[in-house]
């Protein structure tokens, strides 16, 4: 099984994996090449196997041993007659070189059917089979999780809603003091505990506004240290403030101090007008503080403004997430429910998914009534013979073509249509396309509606117009149905994993017209 020919550092081999073989069994070819250095090695084309088909190739492989480089490339090959038949020497060219190998002598033996001896058994009763429940938690996960993620974006809109409602609501220093000391007014006072907490919400609220209001640190200032801080202020023209003001200040703080530390507790009249000398202080204030100069009016424009484009940041942000969210809770229901790949083609597009998704046509074309299901209308090509009749939808280009071609005579005699001959000029009519490598085979075939023909499939590559390489299978059915001639051709990408559901819809719909007698 393995004939050599070659030079003192090349080495040429043909090599088939059997030399007996059954009727239209594939048959495995490899031609190595073995060298000493690295060279161009050009393997033989299809035709060269004749009169055995080629209906896959391998891509090159090579491997490097310690003095030598071995490329080698298997073939495919099947023959649909029976008998001795030779497989030709094959031509191979290395660096410009010609090597060529011996011939093999292969068998081909007829496939033995034995229908007669076969034992015959009634037909089997139908049978019930259970419910498929298989998956059933699908669609109820998917629902499960769209209303999951939509409440908990719901609960996240109305939580951030409130947040920055209270953010526009939030009161400048001044009232939010006085707000807070008008609720102080309700507080029960009988409880020592009680009196506490009074004085101490009264030297908080005191020292926020201050601190809020001018430029000392009084939430960390003891009672002296605030009262000093305070008198620097008005010594140092900062702050307009009358001894009576800071006096005032000085009784309730020393009060709060007694009350906090020593447990003291004064009657509740004391405790009432405390808070009523706490209030005239921030009011006075108030009063006291500077007006703001241009430059400071300004700064403030520019925070309110700064503030306000964090404000809308966030709003987009929140925005955003929630988009996110809802994108990726409706993406993982999908991939539950249709898987990955199906997922991604739905998510950004895929044109036989899309033919598959759409509402379907059917039409009648041409002479012969023939009648077809497809996603859309076949388009009409002009022919200068009006017997002769072409409908397109699609191209060689496109994801998946379909080409219906009609012939019919003029003769009112019955005319006879040789449809292995028609089968036979598929290769070339691809070939003239442009198409290359082209593989071929072909079966009879039967519609479900009972129409006879021929299908021949295969496969080639096709060029883009971007100049990329895409393998192609093609699918034609040849028919002689109404006296004429019909071609119905299916082309599409080899690795489309909807075209085969597109086809099996297509050759379904298949329907003539009874012609008039």
């Amino acid at each position: 099984m393995c004939a050599v020919l070659g030079g003192a550092q090349t080495k040429v081999s043909l090599q088939a994996d059997t030399l007996q073989a059954r009727l239209a069994e594939q048959i495995n070819v490899a031609i190595s090449v073995t060298t000493s250095t690295q060279a161009q090695v050009k393997f033989p084309p299809l035709q060269a196997f004749l009169p055995f088909e080629v209906i896959d190739t391998s891509a090159v492989d090579t491997t490097r041993q310690a003095k030598s480089i071995i490329y080698a490339k298997t073939y495919s090959v099947i023959h649909f007659d029976t008998g001795q038949f030779t497989l030709p020497q094959q031509k191979v060219v290395v660096d410009g070189a010609l090597f060529s190998t011996d011939s093999l002598r292969i068998r081909v033996n007829d496939v033995v059917v034995d229908t007669l001896e076969q034992p015959l058994y009634p037909i089997k009763t139908i049978l019930p089979i259970a419910k498929n429940t298989i998956g059933w938690w699908k669609p109820y996960a998917f629902g499960f999780l769209i209303i999951l993620g939509l409440v908990l974006l719901y609960f996240l809109a109305i939580r951030t809603q409130k947040r920055i409602r209270a953010s526009r609501q939030k009161l400048p220093p001044f009232e939010r003091a006085l707000q807070a000391l008008q609720a102080l007014e309700s507080k029960q006072l009988e409880e020592q505990e009680e009196y506490k907490v009074y004085y101490s919400a009264m030297t908080d609220i005191v020292k926020n506004y201050l601190e809020d209001e001018t430029d000392i640190d009084a939430l960390e200032s003891t009672s002296d240290e605030l009262l000093t801080k305070l008198a620097l202020l008005r010594d140092t023209g900062n702050l307009d403030l009358t001894n009576d003001t800071i006096d005032h200040l000085n009784e309730v703080l020393r009060t709060a101090d007694l009350v906090k530390f020593a447990r003291a507790m004064p009657e509740e009249r004391l405790a009432r007008v405390d808070r009523s000398k706490i209030e005239s202080v921030v009011k006075e204030t108030q009063a006291a503080l500077p007006e703001p100069t241009e430059e400071e009016r300004l700064q403030n424009e520019a925070y309110a403004r700064m503030r306000q484009k964090q404000r809308q940041r966030k709003r987009l942000q929140l925005g955003g997430l929630t988009v996110l969210g809802l994108s990726f809770v409706i993406i993982i229901g999908m991939v539950i429910n249709y898987g990955a790949v199906q997922t991604k083609d739905r998510v950004f597009g895929h044109p036989t998914l899309a033919w598959l998704e759409k509402d379907w046509v059917a039409s009648t074309y041409g002479i012969s009534g023939m009648q077809l299901e497809t996603p859309d209308v076949l388009g009409r090509r002009s022919s200068q013979n009006r017997m002769n009749q072409q409908f397109v939808l699609g191209s060689l280009d496109d994801a998946f073509l379909i080409v219906l071609l009609m012939e019919h005579s003029t003769s009112k005699d019955e005319q006879t249509i040789d449809l292995q001959q028609k089968v036979d000029k598929v290769i070339g009519y691809f070939d003239s396309m442009g198409a290359t490598n082209i593989f071929q085979k072909q079966n009879d075939y039967t519609t479900t509606s009972g129409i006879e023909g021929i299908v021949a499939s295969g496969s080639f590559d096709w060029t883009i117009s971007n100049k990329k390489s895409q393998r192609k299978t093609y699918e034609v059915y040849h028919f002689t149905e109404n006296k004429g001639f019909q071609q119905l051709q299916l082309v599409y990408d080899r690795d489309d994993a909807y075209a085969k559901e597109l086809i099996t819809r297509i050759l379904a719909s298949i329907q003539f017209k009874k012609a008039k007698k």
